[in-house]
This record gives C-alpha cells, structure tokens and sequence, in this order.
C-alpha cells in the first residue's frame, strides 16, 4: 500500500467499525481517492473540535472526508450539501476515534510495546522504497510528516488492540454460523483482477532536468534492445535501479490498486508478453513486461474463511463499540472551535 493509501485509511479505519453495514464486502474495487473541495478556506490546521482538550485540525477532517469519499466510490466534485454531510459524518467518527484513543492510553494492554509496532511499520514501508529520499518523498506527497504519520499509525494500533481486548475476546463466531454468513453473501468473496509483471527502471539521479534527461536516454536505448529482442531478464539484472533486478526485474503477482496508477494502468493494458511504453513516475523511467494476467474469480469457503470470520466478527463488535462510544461522548468536554 502506497503511503497517501495509508493516510488515507488510518484517517478513518477503526471510526468505519461504528458503521453497521461497514465493510465486509469483498468485491468492492480499490480506487484512487478523488479529492474534493476544501471545506473551506483556512489552514490545514485551523481546529475544527476539541475533544477533552485535544484539538481536530482540517487537515484530519479532510483526510477523514477522503476515506468516505474512496469508501463509496464519490467522485468529486461533490455538491456542497453532500460534502456537508460527508463532512459532518466525518467529523463524528473522529471524535469517536479520539475518544477510543484517549480511553485506551490508560490501559496498559492496549499501549505496551505500541512504540516498537511502529517503528515496524515505518520500517516495512521504507524498504518498500527505492531510497530514503523516495520514502521521505512519498510522505510529502501524503500531505503528511513522519511524525505525524508515526501519530497515525500509532493511533490505529493502540484503538485496534484497545477494542480487541475490550470487546473481541467476547464474540463467539460457530462454524455454521460461518459457513452459513458466506452461503448468503457468496458474491462478497472474490479475488481482484490480479497481473504478474517484470521491471526495468531507470531512476533519474538527483531529478534535476540534466539527469533526468540522461535517464530517459538510457531508457529509451534499453527499451530498443528489448524490442530488438535481447532478453528482458538479462537486461533487468543488469541495468535496472530496482531490487527485482536480483529476479530478473519479476515483480511477482499483484492486484489492481497496489501499484503506483500509472504503473497499473500500463501493466492491464498490456497482454501477456507485451513490453510498455517508458512510463515516468517519481522513481524514474519503468520499463514494464506483463508475464501473466488473472481474471477476477469467487473464492471458495477455505479461501475466504478468514474474510469471513473477521466480518462476523466485526459486524457483531460494531454496537458493542458504538454503545461505549456514546458512553464515553457523554462524559466528553465537546468544543466545536468553527462553524463548519
């Protein structure tokens, strides 16, 4: 998952749990998310509520609005009636967020080791990238810091742990309960649109317009040979920038919304065996093969067991969580600091 996808889904993924029919439906297709209009003019971080004394800034309720927006597949531009309510629903599972949060930091279960959980995180996510640069890059790119993207982790952590402890130890699933949930919702359980393709990039330097040139050059001279028919593989280990290039540039299978989109629309609209166009990201220049492409299919129980199990389950923690929240909201100091 690319870091402004995670941005995106940290903004409002345990809030989503206060919402019955939330999210167990499988088939539905990751989009990029469509960002819409500010809610109005002012700095990303005017405060928008307070919550015990802690402030909601814009930035997070635009974050938040985002994810309704990619969650129902809106496009923008919205109505400004419909971003009102978008915005407002927003608004309520943040503070329902926040007052997960501020409950679970004095339970011991909930925050113990939390800091070493994130430092794993941020590790995973940085040898996702080309470089430390690139890493940092991406961030930015998020709308976000490091420390504020280590607050947003840290934050999903701590609430997870938190309601499972508190509510998931109590949910009794059965196996027919099991086998009967996915014999009435067989169409939820399938598996994407799935490709496997191989790499050649060429990374631009320090990206000032000299050596991206030099870059494009020495792209457009690899690309030739592959056409002339040198092997793609050799070529890769060779003179690719990226780590496949220890795999002869294999990227291995992935599905639809994994991929940075330019990448992902050149590679589904390849057929297999097909060589792309350059495609220029921030990385650089990609040279990309399609190896292989899989047909969405419905996955069978085994396969979607564990789906399954986690729908039940969440779709049975939901009034749970919701009845503490309004507990906790009741007890709350509330303070709207704009109109929105």
């Amino acid at each position: 998952m690319s870091l402004r996808r995670r941005a995106v889904a940290l903004a409002i993924a345990i809030p989503l749990l206060l919402i019955p029919l939330f999210a167990c439906n499988q088939s539905d297709q990751k989009r990029q998310p469509q960002v819409p209009p500010p809610l109005r003019q002012g700095s990303p971080t005017d405060p928008v509520e307070k919550v015990n004394g802690r402030t909601i800034t814009r930035a997070e309720l635009d974050r938040a609005v985002k994810a309704l927006m990619e969650k129902r597949l809106l496009r923008a531009p919205l109505s400004a009636a419909k971003l009102r309510e978008l915005s407002g629903e927003a608004l309520e599972q943040l503070v329902a967020a926040e007052l997960l949060y501020q409950a679970a930091q004095g339970t011991v279960a909930a925050t113990e080791g939390v800091e070493r959980q994130v430092a794993q995180v941020i590790s995973r996510d940085r040898a996702r990238h080309l470089s430390d640069a690139a890493f940092y890059r991406s961030i930015e790119e998020a709308g976000l810091t490091l420390p504020q993207l280590e607050q947003l982790i840290r934050k999903e952590l701590v609430i997870d742990t938190f309601i499972e402890s508190r509510f998931g130890r109590r949910i009794q699933i059965d196996a027919a309960e099991a086998k009967s949930f996915f014999a009435a919702n067989r169409d939820r359980f399938k598996t994407g649109c799935s490709a496997r393709a191989s790499q050649i990039l060429v990374v631009a330097g320090s990206g000032e317009e000299r050596d991206k040139e030099r870059a494009r050059e020495r792209a457009e001279i690899l690309l030739h040979r592959v056409r002339e028919g040198e092997s793609f593989s050799i070529l890769a280990q060779s003179h690719s920038d990226c780590p496949s290039k220890a795999r002869g540039g294999d990227l291995g299978f992935f599905n639809r919304g994994e991929l940075d989109p330019r990448l992902e629309q050149a590679v589904f609209a390849l057929k297999p065996g097909e060589i792309s166009d350059l495609v220029q990201t921030s990385y650089g220049f990609h040279i990309l093969k399609l190896t292989e492409k899989r047909a969405p299919r419905l996955e069978n129980y085994q396969e979607a067991k564990p789906a399954v199990y986690a729908c039940l389950k969440k779709e049975k923690m939901a009034p749970l969580v919701a009845a503490y929240v309004a507990e906790l909201r009741g007890k709350a100091r509330l303070e709207p600091a704009v109109r929105r």
